[in-house]
């Protein structure tokens, strides 16, 4: 195995690590909480994992069906103690499943179901209006009220920030990297501070030169990478909210409030499920930035709001003669046809 897949390997086998040896770190979940709060604050920031394989009886006494698999995990988690580390975990609000993790673990805390850390909401709002955008930024102001951060301290988190942005979208401009290892990377990012040792490594090259791109829900791990590797193609570019797109492009500092700056990122960011954005738009965009020669469209049972996309994107892809496979209704683990009838589709593309 090569360094770089060693490194990854070892923080996706153990992705509390890094959050065990800090001092006071904070938890969250949801792809909303900026960059920049992360690297204005002295914590140590760690998204909540999950375990596709767990199971989960007790979350499952208190949580609908409509709660997806990996909220599932965390809350049997979090039941069971394990991130009692945090001091706090912080839910935001621009996803469905977050927001209503938040509501759902305060009540359990207030019933003295379980104990564990402090919830906290970060109440963002994705509507292109002015508005939503006021909204973010008292959000934003409540939050860093919330871990103690100053102005200044907001500036430093820009600039290292833009520094990780530069990183990533240098990953992303690679496509003929192995898509499992930019998989693995996006999900490691989640855990801890990659950009130390990341520019430490060289990418290397997929032995595979027929490209996809896999959109739609954020999948569990790199199994749809790894199928399609066996296939003989690479997974070149992705569309989901755990995409390494989301993060755009570096903030401009000193153009305007450092605040402002961040809430219309985070309100303009078309990656989210609640985002009002031209998904097929932004679908036929990366593949032709990637070269990608085939979709694949996999939306999982839960993934309600993107649901209402499919039809024009089937049809945006149709228009472009863009072979495409569109999978709805799925298991959030993989764990059911997903893989094989990809395998399938590919297989016959090959021939």
């Amino acid at each position: 195995m090569q360094a770089l897949e060693t490194f990854l390997d070892d923080i996706l086998k153990e992705p509390l690590a890094a959050a065990r040896k800090a001092d006071k770190p904070v938890g969250y979940v949801g792809l909303d909480l900026p960059l920049e709060i992360r690297f204005a604050s002295s914590q140590q920031f760690c998204h909540l994992p999950w375990n596709k394989e767990q199971a989960t009886p007790h979350a499952d006494k208190w949580l609908e069906s409509s709660f997806p698999g990996w909220a599932r995990s965390m809350v049997e988690d979090w039941i069971a103690g394990r991130f009692d580390l945090f001091e706090s975990v912080i839910f935001t609000r621009g996803d469905d499943a977050s927001q209503r993790l938040y509501y759902y673990l305060c009540e359990l805390r207030n019933r003295g179901v379980t104990k564990g850390p402090e919830p906290v909401i970060f109440d963002v709002a994705t509507i292109p209006r002015k508005t939503s955008v006021n909204h973010c930024i008292n959000a934003i102001n409540r939050l860093m009220q919330t871990l103690g951060l100053t102005s200044a301290d907001l500036e430093q988190g820009i600039t290292r920030a833009n520094e990780y942005r530069q990183c990533f979208a240098g990953l992303r401009s690679q496509c003929t990297a192995p898509g499992q290892l930019i998989e693995n990377i996006a999900r490691a990012d989640l855990f801890c501070d990659l950009l130390p040792d990341l520019s430490a490594f060289d990418l290397p090259e997929s032995n595979n030169d027929r490209g996809l791109v896999l959109a739609g829900s954020i999948p569990p791990d790199d199994s749809f990478q790894q199928a399609a590797e066996a296939c003989g193609w690479n997974i070149v570019g992705e569309v989901n909210q755990r995409s390494l797109s989301r993060y755009g492009a570096p903030i401009e500092v000193g153009a305007d409030d450092p605040v402002t700056m961040i809430a219309r990122r985070i309100n303009d960011n078309p990656y989210g499920p609640r985002a009002f954005a031209d998904r097929s738009a932004r679908l036929l965009a990366e593949v032709e930035s990637s070269g990608a020669e085939a979709v694949v469209l996999w939306l999982t049972e839960d993934d309600e709001a993107q649901a209402w996309h499919v039809a024009s994107q089937r049809a945006a892809l149709a228009d472009r003669n863009i072979p495409a496979l569109v999978m709805t209704r799925r298991r959030w683990d993989g764990q059911d046809d997903s893989i094989k009838h990809m395998t399938e589709f590919l297989q016959e593309l090959s021939v």
